[in-house]
């Protein structure tokens, strides 16, 4: 009952402020009443079966997306591991040669000064 209450009272500023304000205010008041049946052990009323029928849908919905966007981003994992390996192989050699310019300067620097 008290996260169906926080759930509810959360979805409040939500439906001025981007975020599923409705949605979460329905699932707070379907898990209030839920928890309020099974503390008293009454049948549920006609808009609370409602409320649990929209609750589970929206449950089943979020779900599908979850999966969806789960597959996409399984289908682009290989993808931006090659580009990523790319970049960190130029990364690599890009190093070593700024390794290596600097080495080569430092040498000379040293001849320099030692032939001074």
């Amino acid at each position: 009952m008290v996260v169906g209450t926080a759930l509810a009272v959360a979805g409040v500023p939500m439906c001025i402020l981007p975020g599923p304000g409705v949605a979460a205010i329905a699932g707070g008041a379907a898990l209030a009443s839920r928890g309020q049946r099974n503390f008293t052990g009454r049948d549920p009323s006609h808009v609370e079966q409602r409320l649990e029928a929209a609750a589970q849908k929206m449950g089943e919905v979020a779900k599908d997306q979850a999966g969806r966007a789960a597959r996409a981003a399984a289908k682009e994992a290989p993808v931006v591991a090659k580009k990523a390996c790319s970049l960190a192989g130029r990364g690599v050699v890009a190093a070593a040669r700024g390794t290596a310019t600097l080495v080569a300067k430092g040498a000379r620097a040293a001849r320099d000064r030692s032939q001074s």
